[in-house]
């Protein structure tokens, strides 16, 4: 069983040898998270801000510096670093490895050229990838699915996303978006408009993006004390129904009936053992888990048995492990 990941930097003493580093990047829209990994183990981190309005391209010269302290405080010299395993929140070519659609975050990301970027900085290729299937590598080879060859990794915070492994293999599709828009499947065709232009997605009845105009829609909102909250978050809906707010009650049973719809419709589009679920919202798991498991049980129709609901083990960095395995995935398949 995989030990929890190093968050130190190694010792002088190990030494690193001829490409033996990883550098893993984890592109968020309010943080980005840098990792060196080797041999499959995580041995420092470094945040920084993103400000994602800004564009990509704007946020380079910070990420560049942010990986190059890494490796001198490591003592890493930029010939021993194997490559670059990126993850970014979009559609994503892994076969160019470009950006190729991004959703109101840094929206210059299919213009920037990655590759060249690492080429000319450290000499080494770099490979991306969607961050829910970077996420999903990291849980298949050290979390939650190991041992499981067919998987769906669900994603939810600010949107819905999702990730699908069939027999050991990532679904990507010709236009690379197969099993990515999870979060998108309408379970509502009368129900809410969603960023993706359809109508009644996941997304769009239960996300923390829909959540604020979720509570204000109630008609008990202005007269409860759910209305004095400043911010109108899962943390708090949680709070306010655990207290026994009607309101917070009645908008919690709307997202868990509007989650379980979706996974229902992926187990019965993709076939899973198992899905994993991680995201800020799963900080609630204790109550997300067990009404979805029994809603799974109850309605999916899986006639060899129940597909089993679990959380992610590495909720912060399974992305960061994903890349590690990317990378050398990548260049072992490209090795003649």
């Amino acid at each position: 069983m995989r030990k929890a990941p190093h968050t130190y930097s190694v010792s002088p003493s190990i030494g690193w040898g001829w490409r033996e580093a990883v550098i893993a990047i984890d592109l968020g829209g309010t943080i980005i998270k840098i990792g060196l990994l080797k041999s499959g183990e995580l041995f420092d981190r470094k945040e920084i801000p993103a400000q994602s309005a800004a564009g990509l391209k704007a946020q380079l010269p910070e990420m560049q510096l942010a990986i190059d302290q890494i490796l001198q405080a490591n003592q890493v010299q930029p010939e021993a670093v194997l490559g670059i395993g990126f993850s970014f929140a979009g559609l994503v070519d892994s076969s160019q490895n470009r950006i190729l659609s991004t959703n109101q975050k840094y929206d210059d990301g299919p213009e920037t050229d990655l590759v060249a970027w690492a080429k000319t900085n450290w000499n080494c290729p770099l490979f991306a990838e969607n961050d829910a299937r970077m996420a999903l590598l990291g849980e298949w080879q050290h979390g939650a699915g190991m041992g499981c060859e067919n998987l769906v990794m669900v994603t939810m915070g600010t949107g819905i996303g999702s990730a699908v492994l069939i027999e050991g293999k990532l679904l990507k599709g010709k236009h690379f978006q197969a099993g990515n828009l999870g979060g998108h499947f309408v379970i509502d065709h009368h129900g809410t408009a969603c960023t993706c232009g359809n109508i009644g997605c996941v997304e769009a009845e239960a996300s923390t993006w829909r959540l604020p105009s979720l509570l204000k829609e109630h008609p008990e909102f202005n007269s409860s004390a759910m209305k004095n909250e400043p911010v109108l978050d899962f943390k708090a809906l949680f709070h306010h129904a655990e207290n026994g707010n009607k309101v917070a009650n009645d908008v919690l049973e709307h997202c868990l009936s509007a989650w379980a719809a979706g996974i229902i419709t992926m187990i019965h589009a993709f076939d899973p053992e198992m899905i994993i679920l991680s995201g800020g919202i799963m900080k609630s798991s204790s109550i997300i888990l067990p009404y979805l498991q029994e809603r799974v049980n109850q309605h999916a129709w899986t006639p060899w048995g129940k597909v089993i609901l679990v959380e992610a083990k590495f909720p912060d960095s399974a992305a960061l492990y994903g890349a590690d395995y990317l990378v050398k995935s990548s260049i072992l398949k490209n090795t003649p």
